[in-house]
Parts: C-alpha cells; sequence; structure tokens
C-alpha cells in the first residue's frame, strides 16, 4: 500500500472560520479509519496547528501524526528542508499532498528535486481558494498582485506532478492561461464533496434561525444581509419579531456590522457569534444564506448546514449549483443584489412548508451525492494516476 502524506502547517486561529482546514482534518480522520483504503495516509503537522483544530473539535483523538517543527532562526530553510527530508525517506513517503499552499512552503517544495530519485516523492497542490483564478486573469482585481505573488513563484520554481482543484475555474486556467515551467501529470477538478457531518443533522424541534456562516471580509458580503433585513424591517417589521439571524464568524467586517445593526434598529433581530463547533447551531436552523463573490461550492459550511437540514439561499457564482438546486433545496438570487436576496428571504420565512421541505432535500443531497464514497474515489483515483508516473 503506498504511502500518501498530507502536509500542512502554521495554522492560526480557526474559531471564525477555516473551513479547509478543518476539511483537510475531517478527511485524514476519516480515511484513516477507512477500511477498503487504498492508500496508507500520513499528516505532517506542527503541533501549535493541532492545537487550533482541537479547540474547534478537530483531530481529537488522531495520533497517526508527524509532528514538523517550524523554526525561526538564521538558518530555518535548512533545518525545514532536513527535517522535511528525514520524514519522507524515514516514512517512506511516496506523495506529498499539500492542502494548503502559500509562499511559505515555496522554499521546502523547491528542494524536493534535489532528492535522489528512489526517494523522491511526487508532489501534488491542492487548490481551494475559489477566487484565485479569476484574480490571477484580471489585472483589475483586488486579488491580482498577492495571487500572482503567491501562484507564479510555484509555477515556474516547483516541479508539481499534480494539481487537485476544487473549482472548475483554476483547472480551466492551468489548462489553457497558466505559464507553467513543469508540465504536471494530471489537473482535475472535484464535482462531489465531502464532509465530515456526523455531528450535523436535522433536531425535530428546529428554531427560526436564518444563519451566515463565515470570515465576516468584503468578498463574503455579509453586509447584504443586514441591508436585506433592514428592507424587510421598512416593509414588515412583524414578521421579523418570530426569526433570528445568526451571523456567525470573525473578520474586519464584524465592528462596522454590529454599528450598522445598531444605527438601523435590526439589533434587535441578530446574534453575532464567534462559534468553533458549528453543529450547536446549524442543528437547530432552517434556513443558511450566502451572498460571497465567488464559487459557494464546495464550501464547508453550506454542506454542513445542509446535512443539518437547512434550506439554502445564495447567489448563482461558479458551481454554486453542484450545491443549491433552485427550488429544489433552496434558491438562487435573483436578481443578484440585495433586492434578490430580500425577496428570496420573503419567500421561505412566509412559507414554513416549502422552506422544512427544501431542509429536507438539503440532507438527501448530502447523502445521495457529496458523500465520502464519491470524494474519496475521486482523490484514490487521482493519486493513482499521479503514482504511476
Amino acid at each position: 500500500m503506498k504511502r500518501v502524506a498530507f502536509f500542512m502547517y502554521g495554522l492560526g486561529n480557526l474559531s471564525g472560520g477555516g473551513g479547509a482546514e478543518r476539511f483537510f482534518s475531517d478527511l485524514y480522520s476519516t480515511y484513516l479509519n477507512f477500511e477498503n483504503k487504498l492508500f496508507n495516509p500520513f499528516f505532517i503537522i506542527d503541533k501549535n496547528s493541532v492545537s487550533e483544530l482541537n479547540n474547534v473539535g478537530k483531530l481529537k483523538g488522531v495520533n497517526k501524526l508527524i509532528y514538523f517543527k517550524i523554526y525561526s532562526n538564521r538558518i530555518k530553510n535548512l533545518l525545514e528542508i532536513t527535517q522535511l527530508f528525514f520524514f519522507i525517506i524515514f516514512y517512506r513517503i511516496k506523495i506529498i499532498h499539500i492542502p494548503l499552499y502559500n509562499l511559505s512552503y515555496l522554499p521546502l517544495l523547491s528542494k524536493l528535486k534535489y532528492l535522489p530519485a528512489v526517494f523522491k516523492p511526487k508532489l501534488i497542490i491542492n487548490i481551494v481558494n475559489c477566487y484565485a483564478a479569476d484574480a490571477l486573469i484580471d489585472h483589475k482585481n483586488p486579488y491580482h498582485t498577492s495571487m500572482k505573488n503567491t501562484y507564479n513563484p510555484l509555477f515556474s520554481e516547483v516541479k508539481v506532478d499534480g494539481y487537485f482543484c476544487w473549482n472548475k475555474n483554476f483547472e480551466d486556467y492551468l489548462n489553457n492561461t497558466a505559464r507553467l515551467n513543469y508540465k504536471p501529470k494530471k489537473i482535475q477538478s472535484i464535482t462531489s464533496r465531502f464532509s465530515d457531518v456526523s455531528l450535523f443533522y436535522p433536531q425535530k424541534n428546529k428554531n427560526n434561525w436564518i444563519v451566515f456562516a463565515s470570515r465576516l471580509d468584503d468578498q463574503k458580503h455579509p453586509e447584504w444581509l443586514l441591508e436585506a433585513i433592514k428592507l424587510i424591517s421598512e416593509d414588515d417589521k412583524a414578521i421579523l419579531k418570530n426569526w433570528k439571524f445568526k451571523i456567525c464568524g470573525n473578520g474586519p467586517l464584524r465592528d462596522s456590522l454590529i454599528g450598522y445593526a445598531k444605527k438601523n434598529n435590526i439589533i434587535e433581530f441578530i446574534d453575532f457569534v464567534i462559534e468553533g463547533e458549528m453543529h450547536k447551531i446549524l442543528n437547530f436552523s432552517k434556513l443558511y444564506v450566502s451572498c460571497q463573490d465567488y464559487d459557494n461550492f464546495p464550501s464547508l459550511s453550506m454542506t454542513e448546514a445542509m446535512a443539518s437540514g437547512n434550506a439554502i439561499i445564495a447567489r448563482n457564482v461558479g458551481q454554486t449549483d453542484l450545491f443549491v438546486k433552485e427550488n429544489y433545496n433552496g434558491l438562487l438570487l435573483s436578481p443578484d443584489s440585495v433586492i434578490g436576496l430580500k425577496v428570496a428571504l420573503l419567500d421561505v420565512m412566509k412559507n414554513s412548508d416549502k422552506l422544512a421541505n427544501m431542509g429536507n432535500q438539503s440532507v438527501k443531497l448530502v447523502r445521495d451525492t457529496h458523500n465520502f464514497q464519491n470524494f474519496i474515489n475521486q482523490l484514490e483515483s487521482f493519486w493513482n494516476e499521479i503514482s504511476k508516473s
């Protein structure tokens, strides 16, 4: 059985976000105990990152971890490269899978080519950033410079054997636009998503809670929800008295959002929450809202919300339709604006039967399509192709 190692380090506080970090922890924990697995998995990670994941209920009780030490002295790169080489050789790792690439990995990954062929692992970069492709193409995009500085050195300095992408747009970018000094053996985007939803299931007696859960920053547009609530309050404040909006997460907009809610006299309908264990909220809520600029697929929070029996309201961006089926398990904004959000909210808030039926269909979609077996079939097939080269 060939050995594959996820390599992730340097994680910060995850209490207000960290969907990708949580996902890979769930993936490893689940795959480790999967009886029919085709690969022997390992996880290379630093102790502080394990602690941050433990704080949000991840990797608890998982003991098959290889601890990577992060140095801060003058010979940091040498010590960390030597350490990684030792792990690869000692544990006979054949594939290194990088879940969350950033520039800090570049000095390490660029040196893998110096390992003797008998020890050199195949390298897979997992692309989880839903807006990276658009930002790399569009010079006017506010993220263009940061994405270019992040990915261009990877394309030019590191021999990557495979790119495993969350979103089709990055697969297309790599195939059609990116300047790659090394041609990868395989580039693939996923079509179904797994999340560990063992703690996420609909409670029999749900509350009239509407949830927004993400990092509170510009591209997530939490202000859309507050503006929609304000518009509803101006037209029909009575309907809001039966509902509570849970805005879960942290980020640079949090204080201004609280200020807006107070200024516009809608704070009584809103709870601003930082909660690391979202099942405590989603299992009791009825509706989940996403207003982000980029792809809603494969959002961890949205998967968890669906598994918990929530209907979904979202913008129709990227591959969102893999998660949200119009009038089946949710509504896609039309028009794509605060007005569209207001209309969608009123539609379901006034129709309890429709809302409940959509929540049931969300559970079915996660159970039948976005499940572990479907996801792992994609991943193991990808690993197999990479390992044969």
